[in-house]
């Protein structure tokens, strides 16, 4: 199964439609996990269009009642591989701190602090707030941070666009690419 990863977009309006980037990155997902921060649900809609969407709440996106957009975190299960998802890694207490594009975790206890976020271990935590693309792996779970692909972290000055992510899932690999929009072709 291949799974679109993004956050961040910050599209305010229903007027304003998705890059086209954006919808050629995602063109082969069956799945789409948005991280927050999304602001307008007209996001959702429109990612929808390519494939079903989940999504958890970023700081100032508004409330839906639906199981497409969930408050806080969430789990999504794909090939009884458990993936997390949450918009900002610092919150809830205890966090994970984000420094010079690393993650800073624990000397201990990094399982106790994701199943005090999830409620349970993950595989795969995906995550957004920094804008900085990133995969990472820590002890058995990898991390993963789309980016943004609207608002660029400030490591991509003068860039339009920014990233997304498409991960590929079968019953026993796990395959994480980070997609620069800059850089996809037409």
């Amino acid at each position: 199964m291949q799974i679109g990863l993004i956050s961040d977009t910050h599209i305010t309006g229903a007027e304003q439609n998705l890059p086209e980037p954006i919808l050629r990155a995602f063109s082969r997902v069956d799945l789409i996990l948005h991280c927050g921060d999304l602001e307008s649900l007209s996001v959702l809609d429109e990612i929808e269009k390519i494939a079903p969407v989940k999504a958890v709440r970023g700081h100032t996106d508004p409330f839906e009642d639906s199981d497409r957009l969930q408050d806080g975190t969430r789990i999504v299960t794909i090939e009884n591989i458990n993936i997390g998802m949450i918009h900002d890694l610092e919150w809830p207490n205890p966090g994970i701190p984000y420094r010079d594009n690393q993650l800073v975790f624990p000397d201990t206890g990094l399982e106790q602090l994701l199943y005090k976020k999830f409620g349970q271990l993950v595989d795969i935590v995906v995550f957004g707030d920094t804008h900085e693309e990133m995969i990472q792996r820590e002890k058995d779970v990898l991390f993963i941070n789309p980016g943004s692909p609207t608002r660029p972290s400030i490591r991509r000055l003068g860039h339009t666009f920014g990233t997304v992510v498409v991960m590929d899932i079968t019953s026993d690999t796990c395959s994480v690419e980070i997609v620069d929009l800059e850089r996809i072709e037409a």
